[in-house]
């Protein structure tokens, strides 16, 4: 993922005239349900975010993102590559966004377990909102987001070898505020 955004980033310095970098740090809350084989759970808490977009054009950025996601017992630091299409130029205009990666995940309910491992897996997150320019160097962001995280659970012989896996899914959305420097 760092090498293809390397290479985006060199290509759109070679051939495009508004290249700048931007930051975004964005917090917000999160409700949902995780998923598994035997009963659907209520999720709810809150993230915050960061990421560094480098813009390719007036209309797309490209960038590395990490955010902390804090569950009630669960808590996933995602990396990610995340990709913003918006006219920035435009003092107020609606954004799309999409960020895909992994995640390290760690569990309250099994922090002390011997024989279980709680493992992230896939991070992926597409949403929407609405950009607000202040000024050259400032805007302000609110959006929905969806947060789909994947989280494997292994159960381990004494030996510690992984006897069963169970695939968990948690399906989160996502009501974030932000602020966006240029």
């Amino acid at each position: 993922m760092i090498l293809v955004f390397l290479i985006l980033c060199g290509y759109s310095q070679s051939h495009s005239q508004n290249t700048t970098i931007n930051t975004q740090v964005e917090v917000g809350g999160l409700r949902g349900i995780q998923l598994s084989k035997t009963f659907p759970i209520l999720k709810s808490g809150s993230f915050a975010e960061i990421g560094i977009t480098k813009s390719l054009g007036d209309y797309v950025q490209l960038g590395l993102g990490a955010a902390y996601l804090n569950l009630e017992n669960e808590r996933f630091m995602p990396f990610f590559l995340k990709c913003i299409a918006h006219k920035k130029h435009q003092k107020n205009s609606p954004y799309f966004a999409a960020s895909i990666g992994f995640a390290r995940a760690t569990s309250a309910n099994f922090d002390n377990s011997i024989y279980n491992n709680y493992v992230g897996k896939v991070y992926f997150s597409p949403g929407f909102g609405y950009y607000y320019k202040v000024n050259k160097k400032w805007g302000l962001t609110a959006g929905l987001s969806y947060v789909l995280q994947k989280v494997d659970l292994e159960n381990l012989h004494s030996d510690g070898r992984v006897y069963h896996t169970e695939s968990l899914t948690i399906d989160l959305i996502s009501f974030k505020v932000g602020i966006h420097i240029h």
